[in-house]
């Protein structure tokens, strides 16, 4: 019980803000964020220990936690898929609080990015974690995320780039 609440000190604001990010909305954040930290600790209680890469193995539940929401998400906001219109990143203003044109930009060159890549740009430059890391949670192989992240940046650089030009 004690290594679930020295975790949950450790980590809630980072799987909460990880959460917030993929789900957009701070009420079904809150109830995910509470159904992460119940089966760590069901986890616990049944294992005895927690594993040894704790913070990845606290993410990787969140992953599937947020994938399992999705899944079960049957409505849709105004009959539009709240992806495809961009509704799962309408709190990104907070997370930039900046006014600045390149804020702006680099909000817009979020938006354009596919829900996977969005992920990854969060887990590795908004939450700091490794490649390592970041495989472990989605499943992928170093190399793969380490490619995908270098183009992804130059994608983002580009648009960025060419927002500022048109002085958005």
């Amino acid at each position: 019980m004690e290594a679930c609440l020295r975790l949950y000190d450790r980590y809630f604001d980072d799987v909460y803000r990880y959460v917030l990010f993929r789900v957009g909305n701070r009420w079904d954040t809150e109830d995910l964020v509470s159904d992460i930290f119940r089966k760590v600790m069901e986890y616990t209680s049944k294992q005895g220990v927690i594993p040894e890469h704790e913070r990845s193995w606290l993410f990787t539940i969140a992953h599937h936690r947020v994938i399992d929401h999705y899944r079960q998400k049957t409505e849709k906001a105004y009959g539009t898929d709240p992806e495809a219109a961009g509704m799962d990143a309408e709190h990104i203003p907070e997370l930039f609080q900046a006014a600045s044109v390149r804020n702006d930009c680099l909000q817009e060159a979020l938006q354009q990015l596919k829900q996977e890549d969005r992920q990854m740009v969060q887990l590795k430059y908004m939450m700091g974690f490794t490649y390592q890391e970041m495989s472990a949670i989605l499943g992928r192989t170093e190399e793969w995320m380490r490619n995908r992240v270098h183009r992804i940046r130059k994608k983002l650089a580009g648009e960025i780039a060419a927002c500022m030009e048109e002085g958005v």
